[in-house]
C-alpha cells in the first residue's frame, strides 16, 4: 500500500458576503430597488450558500439565530398598521361630524381602534426586540436557552460559542437534513434544539385549512414536526411540505427508535403531553427504557452479524470470516512484539456507505503503540471484484486507529476531515491533487496511416470516415454497454501495428455518466491503454478532432491503466 497521508492542501478562499455585510447589502437593495431587489437578494443568497458547501462558516446555530432578523418584517408591518389605526382615530376625533357617523356605524368598535393600534405597536416592538436579541446577542437567544435547559447542569453551561459548537459539530459529522430540520446523532436542530437522548415522542402535523371570504376561497397548509422530551416540553418546527415532514419522521425513527411516533392530537400525543399523574409518567418512562434496551440488544446482534459478514486477510495472506475485536486488537499490537508492521485488510460482503461515499475495503498497516498506524479506505468501483479508483488514507495513533476499526466493524465510516484522498496509479496510490511525477508518454497518432471507424452495435467498420461522421456518432453515444466508438489506424502491410482512440459513457462507480476517452497501442510487453474521464461530449470531441487532424494530443489528465 503506497501513498502519503500528509497534510491536506488548504482550500482556496471563496468570496461571499459575510455577516453583517450581507444584511447591509440586502437593506440597501430594498431601499434602492424596492420589490425589484428580490431576484438580486435571492441570487446573492444562492451564491453565499454555494461558496460554503460544507455548511455555513459561522455554524448552523449562529446562522439560525441571525436568521431571526426576518422577524423585523412582520414587526414593522404591525407597528405601521398600529400607527395608522391610531392616526385614523386621531383624525376622526378632529372632525365631529365624521366621528359621530363612525360611532353610529361601528358602535363600540370605534373606541377599540386606538386600543388595537396600541396593541399592534406593542406586539411589533416585542417581535423586533426578540429578533434583534437573537441575532445580535445569541447567548440570550431562545435557541441557546433550549440547549442549556437540556444539559445535566444548566447553571454550569459553557459559553454560547461552546454550546453551539456541540450541535454544529454533530450536524457536520452526522447530520441529515429534512428542509430546515437537521438531525444528528446527539442533537436535532429546528426552530429550537432537542437532545436525542431526551426525546420521548415525535409527532407530525399536516393540516389543510380552508377559509371563504365572499366569492373567494383561500386554502392554507400547515406542516409541523413536534418533538416531546422527557420534561413533557415541546419543540415545534415548521416545514414547507408534506414530503419534508415524512422525511423528518423517517430520519427520527432511525435515530430514536424507542420514542413514540404518531400524529398530532392522536391518543399517543395526548397521553404523552397531558400525563400529569406521577405514576403514569413513571410507567411511560419505564416503557421507553424497555423499548430502548430491546433496540440496543437488536442493534448489538446486528453489529455482530455485520462483523461476521466481512473477510479478514491476515498478514500471512490467509483469510478468515470469523472476526472478533480481540483478533483485530492483537493485529494492531503485533508490531510491538514482532518489531515489524503488520498489514491486514477487511472486506465487507456489502460495501459500506457513509460521509457521502461508498467503501468496499479497509486496509491497515499497523504500527503498534510507538509508530503511527496507516489506514486506507478504498472507494467502491461500482462493480464487484473491480478495484476502486479512489481511496482515503490517514496516519493515526493507536487509540485513533482502534476507534476507526471498531466503527468499521459496525459498518460506520469515520469523519474524513484531514484525510488524504488518493487515486490509483497502476498498482500503487498517489495523492489526488499531486501530479504523476513519472508519467508514461502518451502515444500519438501516425501521420500517414489510414483511419477506420467502428461503432458499437454495428458489424464491421467504416474506412476513411469524415469528421462529420465521427462527430455525429460521438454525440449519439448513450449509457449502454453496446454503445461505444473506436477511431483506429493500422500500418499498411503490418496490421499488428495500430493506434486507436475510443470513447464510451461510464455506467457505474463515481464517474457514472461521464465520458471515458481511452488511447491505446501495442507494445513489446503487451497492449497499453491510457484513460481520461471528461464531463461532456464536447470535451471528448476535442481529443478525437486532434487525432483525426494529426495534431498533438494533450497528455495532461491521461492515466495509464491496466488492459
Amino acid at each position: 500500500m503506497k501513498g502519503t497521508a500528509g497534510q491536506k492542501k488548504p482550500a482556496a478562499k471563496r468570496f461571499y458576503l459575510k455577516w453583517p455585510w450581507n444584511i447591509i447589502v440586502y437593506i440597501l437593495l430594498v431601499v434602492l430597488l424596492r420589490i425589484f431587489a428580490i431576484p438580486l437578494i435571492l441570487l446573492i443568497m444562492w451564491w453565499n450558500k454555494k461558496q460554503q458547501p460544507d455548511g455555513p462558516e459561522e455554524g448552523y446555530c449562529l446562522q439560525r439565530t441571525r436568521g431571526r432578523l426576518i422577524g423585523l418584517i412582520p414587526a414593522a408591518l404591525l407597528a405601521v398598521g398600529g400607527g395608522l389605526a391610531i392616526w385614523f382615530f386621531a383624525v376622526a376625533e378632529t372632525m365631529p361630524y365624521e366621528a359621530e357617523r363612525l360611532k353610529e356605524e361601528m358602535s363600540f368598535g370605534y373606541y377599540l381602534i386606538p386600543v388595537v393600534g396600541a396593541g399592534a405597536i406593542l406586539v411589533g416592538l416585542f417581535l423586533a426586540y426578540r429578533s434583534l436579541r437573537d441575532a445580535l446577542h445569541p447567548e440570550k437567544s431562545s435557541l441557546a436557552q433550549s440547549i442549556r435547559d437540556q444539559l445535566p447542569y444548566p447553571e454550569e453551561a459553557p459559553p454560547v460559542k461552546e454550546l453551539f459548537a456541540m450541535v454544529d459539530q454533530d450536524l457536520k459529522q452526522n447530520g441529515q437534513w429534512c428542509g430546515k430540520l437537521g438531525v444528528g446523532k446527539e442533537w436535532v436542530l429546528g426552530d429550537k434544539v432537542s437532545s436525542i437522548s431526551r426525546i420521548r415522542g415525535v409527532f407530525s402535523r399536516v393540516e389543510r385549512h380552508t377559509r371563504h371570504a365572499g366569492k373567494r376561497t383561500q386554502v392554507t397548509y400547515l406542516y409541523e414536526i413536534r418533538i416531546v422530551d422527557n420534561r413533557r416540553q415541546q419543540q415545534v418546527t415548521s416545514l414547507k411540505s408534506k414530503q419534508e415532514v415524512e422525511e423528518a419522521m423517517d430520519c427520527l425513527r432511525r435515530r430514536v427508535p424507542a420514542a413514540v411516533f404518531g400524529e398530532y392530537s392522536s391518543r399517543e400525543y395526548n397521553d404523552l403531553i397531558y400525563a400529569k399523574d406521577e405514576d403514569q409518567q413513571y410507567a411511560q418512562e419505564r416503557a421507553y427504557r424497555n423499548r430502548a434496551a430491546q433496540f440496543e440488544e437488536e442493534n448489538r446482534r446486528e453489529q455482530e452479524q455485520r462483523a461476521q459478514n466481512q473477510v479478514l486477510t491476515l498478514p500471512d495472506g490467509s483469510v478468515t470470516s470469523r472476526i472478533t475485536w480481540d483478533t483485530i486488537h492483537q493485529l494492531l499490537r503485533q508490531p510491538d512484539q514482532a518489531g515489524e508492521t503488520a498489514p491486514f485488510q477487511l472486506v465487507p460482503g456489502i460495501p459500506f456507505q457513509g460521509q457521502g461515499y461508498i467503501f468496499s475495503c479497509l486496509a491497515c498497516l499497523a504500527g503498534g503503540v510507538t509508530r503511527p498506524t496507516r489506514i486506507l479506505l478504498e472507494e467502491y468501483s461500482g462493480t464487484p471484484g473491480v478495484p476502486g479508483r479512489y481511496a482515503w488514507a490517514q496516519d493515526l495513533s493507536a487509540g485513533e486507529a482502534e476507534t476507526v476499526l471498531q466503527g468499521w466493524l459496525r459498518g460506520e465510516i469515520p469523519v474524513l476531515d484531514g484525510w488524504t484522498r488518493l487515486e490509483r496509479s497502476g498498482r500503487t496510490w498517489r495523492p489526488l491533487d499531486e501530479p504523476d511525477k513519472t508519467p508514461s508518454p502518451l502515444p500519438q497518432p501516425h501521420p500517414d496511416w489510414p483511419w477506420s471507424l467502428t461503432v458499437g452495435g454495428y458489424a464491421g467498420s467504416t474506412a476513411d470516415p469524415s469528421w462529420q461522421d465521427i462527430e455525429k456518432e460521438l454525440r449519439e453515444l448513450i449509457p449502454d454497454p453496446d454503445s461505444f466508438l473506436i477511431l483506429e489506424q493500422r500500418e499498411p502491410g503490418n496490421p499488428k501495428h495500430c493506434w486507436f482512440i475510443q470513447c464510451a459513457i461510464a455506467l457505474q462507480g463515481p464517474d457514472a455518466g461521464r465520458y471515458a476517452v481511452e488511447i491505446g497501442c501495442p507494445s513489446p510487453d503487451g497492449p497499453r491503454l491510457w484513460e481520461r474521464m471528461v464531463p461532456d461530449v464536447q470535451e471528448a470531441a476535442t481529443y478525437f478532432s486532434a487525432a483525426y487532424q494529426q495534431r498533438r494530443i494533450d497528455p495532461s489528465g491521461f492515466q495509464e491503466t491496466e488492459c
